[in-house]
C-alpha cells in the first residue's frame, strides 16, 4: 500500500511539474546566417498555433540556453515554407511578399548591450521593425506580458498588411463598415457578417465592404480555451487626388480600425 501511495504521489508530482514547466514550442531551423564563437543568427519556423507571448518567451529562453555565452538573433516565421522561401531581394515579387508576411517575431540577445527581448510583429510586411503594431517584451518578464494589439487579452498575431482599398478614379472616398464575428479557440476569425456600412460616394460602398471582410478574415489571435465575440468598425478617409500618398492606419481595439491617406513627405 505504501509503495502504491509513493508511486501515485510521484506520478502526481511529475504531472504538476509538467503543467507548471515552460512549454517550449518545437521549432525548425531553416538557415544559419552567422555562426561564430561570439554570435549566432538564424531563421526558424514554428507552427501558427504555437505563436503567442508565453510560448515565444519559452522559445527565447531555450535559444539562449542552446547558445550559451553568445549573442543570439532569431527571425521566427509562422510558416515553414515561407521561412524556406524568404530571401530578401531588390525585386519584390508576390512570393517574396508572402514569405515576408509570415515573419511575425524576432528574438534578440546581446550581452554587450545587456539586451534580451522579443518582438511580436503582426504585420510582417511593415517596413518598420519597431512599428506602432509591434510589441516588445523585455526579458526576463515580470508579470503577464501584454500585446499592444489584443482583444479580450488575446494577442493579435497576424493580419494582412493594410493599404487603402483600390478605388477607380481620382476622388475623395470615405465611409464606415462594421463587421461582427467570432474568434475561434484556434485564434482564427469566423462567421463574419456585415452589421452596417455606408460610403461617400455611395457607389463605393461595396468596394469598402469587400475589402473589410477580406482584411478581417486574415486576422489571427493567440489560441485560447474559449471563443470570443468580435465587433470591428473600419473607418475610411482618403483623398485619392493626392499625387503622392501613404496609408496611415490606427488600431483602436477592441472596436475600431481607422484608415486614411495622407500626403507623403
Amino acid at each position: 500500500m505504501a509503495a502504491r501511495l509513493f508511486v501515485a504521489i510521484a506520478v502526481l508530482s511529475e504531472a504538476v511539474c509538467a503543467v507548471g514547466a515552460c512549454n517550449v514550442p518545437h521549432y525548425r531551423r531553416v538557415r544559419t546566417l552567422v555562426d561564430t564563437a561570439s554570435d549566432v543568427y538564424i531563421d526558424i519556423s514554428i507552427r501558427p498555433e504555437d505563436f503567442g507571448p508565453e510560448r515565444l518567451i519559452c522559445l527565447a529562453g531555450a535559444l539562449r540556453e542552446k547558445y550559451p555565452g553568445r549573442n543570439v538573433g532569431a527571425s521566427i516565421f509562422s510558416s515553414h515554407d515561407a521561412a524556406r522561401g524568404y530571401a530578401p531581394s531588390p525585386e519584390e515579387t508576390e512570393w517574396l511578399r508572402y514569405c515576408q508576411s509570415k515573419l511575425h517575431a524576432h528574438y534578440s540577445y546581446n550581452k554587450e548591450k545587456h539586451e534580451d527581448y522579443l518582438l511580436i510583429r503582426p504585420d510582417g510586411l511593415s517596413r518598420e521593425v519597431h512599428s506602432p503594431f509591434t510589441t516588445r517584451i523585455d526579458l526576463p518578464v515580470t508579470g503577464t506580458p501584454a500585446c499592444k494589439l489584443a482583444i479580450d487579452a488575446r494577442c493579435l498575431l497576424e493580419f494582412q498588411h493594410i493599404e487603402y482599398p483600390s478605388v477607380e478614379g481620382k476622388t475623395k472616398v470615405s465611409g464606415r463598415v462594421t463587421l461582427a464575428g467570432t474568434i475561434r479557440r484556434d485564434g482564427v476569425l469566423s462567421d463574419l457578417a456585415v452589421v452596417d456600412a455606408n460610403a461617400s460616394p455611395p457607389e463605393r460602398k461595396s468596394v469598402l465592404v469587400d475589402w473589410a471582410l477580406n482584411n478581417l478574415g486574415t486576422w489571427r489571435f493567440e489560441p485560447a480555451k474559449h471563443k470570443d465575440a468580435v465587433r470591428i468598425t473600419y473607418y475610411f478617409d482618403a483623398d485619392l487626388r493626392l499625387v503622392q500618398q501613404v496609408t496611415e492606419v490606427d488600431f483602436r481595439l477592441p472596436s475600431e480600425v481607422r484608415i486614411e491617406t495622407t500626403r507623403s513627405n
